[in-house]
């Protein structure tokens, strides 16, 4: 399995230009900011992913986010990355190699989000 690690802070302004940027309203808790549940996503800009670089497009196939918390304002995320699962099949292009990435976010050692994206390349990849 390969693996990365970063160290997010949560800003009220990040949150606050992620909601806008996907005209979603901002929502408070005990005068916080949440983040949008889809913001997760944007996490992946913080890694260095080289299983991820490639010359041929990726197509998005699926993506899921389970919640134990809201990611608020102010929190500092251990956000560990990893490749859990590839599998190949052949398509009506080629074969095609399906790449499952799960992103697990902590806050303090607890759970607070858990996305997993599957990410589909068209032709032969390099594990």
């Amino acid at each position: 399995m390969k693996r990365l690690h970063v160290q997010l802070y949560v800003t009220d302004e990040w949150i606050s230009h992620y909601a806008q940027s996907i005209e979603s309203p901002i929502q408070t808790i005990h005068g916080k900011l949440i983040a949008p549940v889809t913001m997760p996503v944007i996490f992946w800009q913080a890694f260095n992913i080289p299983w991820l670089k490639t010359d041929t497009p990726l197509i998005h196939g699926t993506q899921q986010f389970s919640y134990k918390s809201p990611i608020i304002a102010g929190m500092t995320l251990d956000c560990e990355f990893t490749l859990t699962k590839v599998s190949k099949k052949e398509g009506k292009q080629g074969m095609l190699t399906f790449l499952t990435n799960t992103l697990d976010c902590k806050c303090e050692g607890n759970l607070i989000v858990t996305a997993e994206t599957v990410l589909i390349q068209v032709g032969e990849q390099d594990e």
